[in-house]
Formats: C-alpha cells, sequence, structure tokens
C-alpha cells in the first residue's frame, strides 16, 4: 500500500478550551487536510471526553473522510511537547469516522502546572503517515530482448546451477560469466565434485537472485519488489560488478522518491555509493524543505546530507 507521511501543528487559543473544561458534548475541531489520494482528514480535541465513559478525560481524534476510498491505515504520535506529552496512535480507518488517543485527565490538562495550555494557547503536533489501499499492486517491468526470452525458457540445454536459500535455478553457462568480473570469477569456478556446475549465492534471497539471473539474460518480465528488494538487487549487481543492470535497477529507485522513501534512499544511496539516487534524492530534499512536505523517517536522515541542502538553500539561482 502507499505510504504518505504526514505532520501537522494545531495551535488552539485557551479562551476556545476554557469553556469546554464541563462541557458534555463540546469539542473543537481543525482546518481539514486535503491528500492527493483523495481523502481529507482533521483533527478534533475532546477536554471532557466524547461520551460518558469518557468523562473526565482529554482526547485528540484523527478524523478521516475516507472520500471513495475503501481503507487507510494511520499510524501517528500526538506530542504536547510544553508538557513532555507524547501518545501514540494507530488505526485502520474502513469508513469516514474519528478516533483518538486519551491525552490526560481533564483536571490535568486545565492545570497550568502540567503546561498543557502555556502562553495562553495549546500547541499539538501530529506526524505519522497514512497507508492508503489502493487495489493496485506494485509492479516494475522490464524491457529485455525476444532472444532473452527464448533462452530463459530453453530448459533443456541449461548447463549451470545456481544456488540461493537452498533453492535451484538452472542456467547457460555460457551467458553467465561474461557478467562478473575477475574478482568473483571464483563463484563461477566453483571447485566442487560437480565440476563447476554449481553456484552458490550467498546473502541473497531467491526472489533476488532468480530476477538478477532474468536481467542477465534480458528477458521480458514484470516482478513486484518491494523498496527493500529494489534496494537489495542494487547491491546483488554492484557486489558482482554488473554496471548495466545496477545502473538499470538504479533508474527505477529514481523513479520511486517520494517524501514516505526519500530519506531511507538517500542513507542508502551513500552507503552503496550510488551517485545518481544520491543527487535526485538531494534534489527532492531541498524542494521538500522549501514546500515543508512531511518526510517519512526524517529524523534518521544523514547529518551531512542535511548540511548540503541547507547550505544549497541559501544559493539564489539567476
Amino acid at each position: 500500500m502507499p505510504e504518505i507521511p504526514f505532520a501537522v501543528l494545531w495551535e488552539i487559543p485557551k479562551n476556545r478550551l476554557m469553556p469546554l473544561k464541563d462541557s458534555l458534548k463540546g469539542y473543537l475541531e481543525s482546518t481539514s487536510v486535503s491528500n492527493i489520494h483523495g481523502f481529507q482528514y482533521s483533527f478534533c480535541i475532546f477536554p471532557n471526553g466524547d461520551n460518558d465513559a469518557r468523562r473526565g478525560k482529554t482526547y485528540i481524534f484523527l478524523k478521516l473522510d475516507l472520500g471513495k476510498l475503501k481503507k487507510v491505515k494511520a499510524e501517528c504520535t500526538f506530542t504536547v511537547k510544553s508538557a513532555n506529552c507524547l501518545r501514540p496512535y494507530g488505526c485502520t480507518y474502513e469508513q469516514s469516522v474519528g478516533r483518538g488517543a486519551e491525552i490526560c485527565s481533564t483536571n490535568d490538562f486545565f492545570d497550568p502546572q502540567k503546561k498543557f495550555i502555556v502562553d495562553e494557547k495549546l500547541i499539538v503536533k501530529c506526524d505519522g503517515t497514512f497507508e492508503v489501499e489502493t487495489g493496485v499492486p506494485r509492479q516494475q517491468k522490464w524491457d529485455g530482448v525476444a532472444l532473452g526470452d527464448r533462452l530463459w525458457w530453453k530448459n533443456d540445454s541449461k548447463d549451470i546451477t545456481i544456488v540461493a536459500d537452498g533453492k535451484e535455478i538452472k542456467a547457460h553457462k555460457i551467458i553467465l560469466p561474461s557478467h562478473f568480473c575477475s574478482k568473483k570469477q571464483e563463484i563461477i569456478e566453483n571447485k566442487s565434485n560437480k565440476e563447476s556446475n554449481e553456484i552458490k549465492i550467498p546473502n541473497f534471497s531467491f526472489k533476488i537472485v532468480e530476477t538478477a539471473v532474468r536481467l542477465i539474460y534480458e528477458c521480458n518480465f514484470y516482478t513486484c519488489l518491494t523498496l527493500e528488494e529494489l534496494m537489495s538487487l542494487f547491491r546483488f549487481f554492484d557486489q558482482y560488478c554488473i554496471h548495466d543492470l545496477k545502473e538499470k535497477v538504479e533508474s527505477v529507485l529514481i523513479n520511486k522518491i517520494s517524501a514516505a522513501n526519500v530519506c531511507r534512499l538517500t542513507n542508502f544511496s551513500i552507503s552503496a555509493t550510488s551517485d545518481k539516487l544520491e543527487e535526485r534524492c538531494t534534489e527532492f530534499l531541498m524542494i521538500a524543505f522549501a514546500s515543508k512536505t512531511p518526510l517519512s523517517n526524517a529524523n534518521e536522515l544523514d547529518n551531512d546530507v542535511i548540511m548540503t541542502v541547507l547550505q544549497n538553500s541559501l544559493y539564489s539561482v539567476v
């Protein structure tokens, strides 16, 4: 499911909250925020609870209007920094409704010593992610050549076995060596009782190895690889020095850059020495910072990248 990060700051004046201290039905609602996937969300605060069972407790709700969507999963944290209050919240919405978390007791909420309301206002922050169920699988289309497809399915002439995760892939020995550099040639020329007819690939899943071999064959096919699996595929081609296919996977990763994954991809690009991916991620980050676009895992972003983005933002474009 597509993941959408969000971050909202809601500032509520004290004079709007005080009349609701003893109210049985009173609440405040923020303005709605629209989303590219067609749903809207807002926040509600119930200083004295939303029903009899919750009376005497302060709740903050995340309210969703799903529009045409069937299901949205929300994971977030409500934060009132002045009161050192953090409340995690998670829920799967299958209808347009508001649900949320208990923040504190009503007495604590209005107690000046607890510091929920400071300088005549309450400041609530909420950051998290939405996962949207669209019903459309994430696919990658790999374009190859007809000859590659014919060779891949020509099982009767395959003369070497590739082993990953204890599973086997049959292949043509003549195709593989040219795709591995001499540093890794010992894998191809495995000195075993099988007379070099078996290649054992450690540290990569069967799914990744099979995809890699089909790409080496230049097959036409589709995959449903996660972001983690695509990064693993990139590392495979990097490790075995297959530069053209490494660049091919790099292009796929670049096309997947979004607010939900740019921080992870940035860190990956640095560890994997993917210069093009790092450059595109940095460009995306500069735009995101300038437009205050929420980013998933922003607290994990490499510090050097943050400094680069900030320094670049100081330049005037002429």
